[in-house]
């Protein structure tokens, strides 16, 4: 690192110092060991923890002061709820990435250098007057010259340089902070932070993006991508489809839009699903400024900058993960997200699924439109953070997606519940994808039932027999051989175990039919490995008769 390099970072740390200081966060700087950067009258002061609700709130204005890249690290710890207490979660999902716009004369020069031609080449019009400024860049409507109406999404010419400069800084602080949350590799996390923000400073990435959602909706007539023009999209400079519509951050009342709002909430919640479970591929920042409602009730995504990916094994854990919430299972929403990658201690396992069953037995006896998402789905992510357990960023962005999304239905249609939707969709998907998981399932559940009736027999055994003591019970006997008694209890436990592999062999053999061509060895396997027991038994009986 150069000397001016060092230089210019100490005078940028000592103002990110007086700026929480300023908010209340004297506390942090000193923790950090920055307090001697501060100015001298600062450092004189005594400073206190606050409270915790206070302190999230003077974290964002924090944040917002110190200018785009804190404002978007801010944005990406708020669809990480696994890292940050819930407080500060509520903070953060309220930052405002708006600044002041640029003049259009610095707009202009940057779409000539990106597209190697005047931006009147290429525009029949060019409004001067943005519709959006944020951070790091800003978004003007405008007309091409073959003809369409178009949105032109223009990043600011310095905004690359800034958020190197910043992530500098933030990997400094990362340093010092990395010894004071042991549990998070923070410099890891910073690091899966700044690749993100690369990613949102390749608009060409975003573009895929668009273009990718435009494929897979392709048979929806109710679901709205915008055209992206790639003659003119570079990795600065953002040309796609203008698409006239209401955002749903603008509406006054669901019912000025004039339409179905159930239907349209329904539809939404059911693309969400298709997004996630059929796709793989799911928008990650479904708040109500990125959903616009066309004038024929169609509904139209903006902003693909944060996506999530889910792989085909995920995709059956995230569906099972749904059925297990559904039907209130803790035991199996458990083992559901172990099998997602959630790291577990063994130390922790048993405090945690306690606390889990308690969250899902307060839902206990409700209908399923009681049971709401949003609430359910902070309790669980609070519970992971409280026992300092990491989860998979897209499973962390998935479940934050799914939470904002029951808020934004719940805009439309305050009755609305996700759970209602997803129900249907996640059992057909387990019954038309999984069906030998599913069969298992409803077998495993069968023999629960056998295993509970079993349990109970010693205690109804000695109810009957205290009875007996006590004089309530009249019991005749008479004597008999002893080993013809042998005997015959040997057989009978021969032909119940005789009975029992009998049933596991038919159980097999449905299995064996109903399994999926990449299900096939493994089921083929099982059921050879029952019927061979089943052989095996019968002999042996036959022999000691």
């Amino acid at each position: 690192m150069t000397w001016d390099r060092r230089r210019r970072n100490v005078r940028r740390l000592a103002r990110i110092a007086e700026v929480a200081t300023r908010h209340g966060l004297g506390y942090f700087v000193q923790t950090l060991d920055l307090g001697n950067l501060l100015p001298v009258p600062m450092r004189r002061q005594t400073f206190k923890r606050l409270p915790a609700e206070v302190a999230a709130r003077n974290v964002r204005e924090m944040l917002e002061e110190l200018g785009p890249t804190f404002v978007k690290i801010g944005q990406l710890l708020s669809i990480r709820p696994d890292l940050v207490p819930p407080e500060l979660v509520f903070e953060l999902e309220r930052l405002q990435d708006t600044v002041s716009p640029l003049p259009t004369t610095t707009i202009r020069q940057q779409i000539e250098r990106e597209l190697g031609q005047p931006a009147d080449s290429v525009f029949a019009r060019f409004d001067d007057e943005p519709i959006g400024s944020a951070s790091i860049g800003q978004v003007h409507r405008a007309k091409l010259k073959e003809g369409p109406e178009v949105v032109v999404k223009v990043q600011r010419p310095e905004a690359q340089a800034t958020v190197d400069a910043d992530l500098d800084l933030l990997r400094i602080l990362a340093q010092r902070a990395r010894s004071r949350v042991a549990w998070i590799d923070i410099t890891e996390v910073l690091d899966e932070f700044a690749a993100s923000l690369g990613r949102e400073l390749d608009y060409r990435v975003e573009a895929r993006h668009i273009e990718r959602f435009r494929h897979n909706f392709r048979d929806d007539p109710l679901i709205k991508v915008p055209l992206v023009f790639w003659k003119h999209t570079t990795r600065r400079v953002l040309v796609m489809e203008y698409v006239e519509g209401s955002k749903l951050s603008d509406l006054a009342t669901p019912e000025s839009l004039g339409i179905d709002t159930y239907a349209l909430a329904e539809h939404g919640a059911e693309a969400f699903m298709r997004q996630v479970l059929e796709f793989g591929f799911f928008h990650g920042d479904l708040h109500p400024a990125n959903i616009l409602v066309t004038p024929d009730g169609r509904i139209c995504y903006l902003d693909f900058g944060i996506v999530g990916e889910v792989s085909e094994a995920n995709k059956a854990i995230i569906t099972r993960m749904l059925v297990a919430i559904i039907r209130q299972d803790a035991e199996d929403v458990v083992r559901q997200a172990a099998a997602m990658g959630v790291e577990i201690p063994p130390e922790k396992l048993q405090p945690m699924r306690q606390e889990l069953k308690s969250i899902l037995y307060s839902y206990y006896g409700r209908t399923l439109g009681d049971i709401h998402i949003d609430i359910l789905g902070r309790e669980f992510l609070a519970l992971l953070y409280r026992n300092h357990i990491r989860i998979p960023k897209d499973f962390a962005l998935l479940a934050k997606a799914l939470i904002t999304l029951e808020g934004v239905a719940k805009q439309l249609y305050p009755e609305f519940n996700i759970l209602e939707v997803a129900k249907p969709y996640a059992e057909r998907l387990l019954r038309e994808r999984y069906p030998l998981e599913e069969g298992m399932r409803q077998a495993l559940d069968e023999v629960k039932q056998s295993l509970l009736f079993l349990a109970q027999m010693p205690r109804q055994m000695h109810e009957v027999l205290s009875m007996a003591r006590a004089g309530q019970v009249s019991v005749r006997s008479r004597d008999i051989d002893r080993e013809r008694l042998e005997e015959r209890m040997e057989l009978a436990s021969s032909r119940i175990a005789f009975s029992v592999v009998f049933a596991a062999a038919l159980l097999g053999l449905s299995i064996l039919a109903s399994a999926t061509e990449v299900l096939w060895f493994r089921a083929t396997a099982a059921a050879v490995v029952v019927l061979l027991a089943f052989v095996w038994l019968a002999v042996m009986v036959i022999r000691r008769r």
